[in-house]
């Protein structure tokens, strides 16, 4: 029996018959240049605009359709609610509703304040898509009355009470929201995330109103004049003096406003007749701002720092003698 070659082999289930030599292999059509691209295309950033004062409303928009009936169900059921295993619930939507908000508020604040450094972009960001702040929007709209929650997150009025912690609950609120704009943005694959910034834009300016204000009447702090660091080095700085900015222990403390841990950062001095010498610190929700603030508080020492700029003028002034009689 002549053996197979490798094009000829099959498995047992399929027939091992081969085609007759005569018969012409089936030609590959080429896709047709003007089919459309099935797959949905994102928007330009070009559709996010920055905030102006002007623009901003104490008024809420209307809540944006979703288009599909079977998502809007699925954003506001809880898995524990679903009727069979296999009927979806909100975690996938509130997982994408997430990223889809980040995106959002990141273009935004980057189209309204060009100059702001990236930590305090983020600082800006967690404002905006924190849960305290997600879920008064669901409150408004009602989501929370058309969830389909366990009676334990007393959500809509349901019987028996609150029984899960008033975090729990705050979170399920801010899981709401963005399970719906992941529904809004899934249903509409043409202008679903258009119509989501549209949307975030008005709810989220009075969020940031003292901010988006600031920055137009050229009174927020510049990063230049945020970053003492330069007139520190000015101040006490000579030959073989170093500072170092390096981080200190948390203790576990978090920002009061987006509860996020903070970074502690000390300022250290070596020079003057001093060895890694704590001359300040400070702390804020980035390394960096940490370290600026830790150079203020630096400066604000007055006693040390007349000491300090006294030893480095004597330095100085002793280094002037020395060059003069020398020449």
């Amino acid at each position: 029996m002549p053996k197979r070659t490798h094009s000829e082999s099959a498995s047992p289930s399929e027939p091992t018959t081969i085609p007759m030599k005569s018969e012409p292999a089936p030609k590959r059509t080429k896709p047709s240049p003007a089919a459309p691209d099935p797959s949905p295309q994102l928007p330009p950033w070009t559709i996010f605009t920055k905030w102006t004062s002007s623009s901003i409303t104490r008024s809420y928009p209307p809540l944006p359709p979703v288009l599909d009936p079977a998502l809007e169900t699925a954003a506001l059921t809880h898995s524990g609610m679903r009727k069979s295993p296999s009927d979806p619930s909100y975690e996938r939507l509130e997982w994408l509703g997430d990223v889809y908000l980040e995106v959002v508020a990141s273009e935004l604040i980057a189209q309204t304040f060009p100059t702001l450094d990236p930590g305090r972009c983020s600082h800006y960001r967690e404002m905006l898509v924190r849960n305290a702040t997600l879920g008064q929007f669901s409150v408004h709209y009602g989501l929370d009355r058309r969830a389909n929650f366990p009676a334990e997150f007393g959500l809509g009025g349901r019987p028996r009470g609150t029984k899960v912690s008033q975090k729990q609950r705050a979170k399920a609120l801010g899981d709401i929201f963005e399970a719906y704009v992941g529904a809004v943005v899934r249903s509409d694959p043409e202008n679903g995330i258009r119509r989501v910034a549209e949307w975030m834009k008005v709810l989220w300016g009075p969020v940031l109103e003292r901010q988006i204000r600031e920055e137009e009447a050229g009174t927020r702090v510049s990063d230049q004049e945020l970053n003492p660091k330069t007139r520190l080095e000015q101040l006490i700085g000579g030959p073989g003096v170093k500072i170092e900015y390096k981080d200190l222990p948390s203790g576990g403390k978090r920002d009061r406003d987006t509860n996020q841990e903070l970074f502690f950062v000390g300022c250290f001095l070596t020079g003057w007749g001093e060895t890694d010498l704590q001359i300040g610190y400070g702390h804020a929700l980035g390394k960096k701002e940490a370290g600026q603030k830790a150079a203020v508080k630096a400066m604000e020492n007055e006693k040390l720092m007349k000491k300090l700029t006294e030893k480095r003028n004597a330095y100085r002034a002793a280094r002037a003698a020395q060059v003069e009689k020398a020449a």
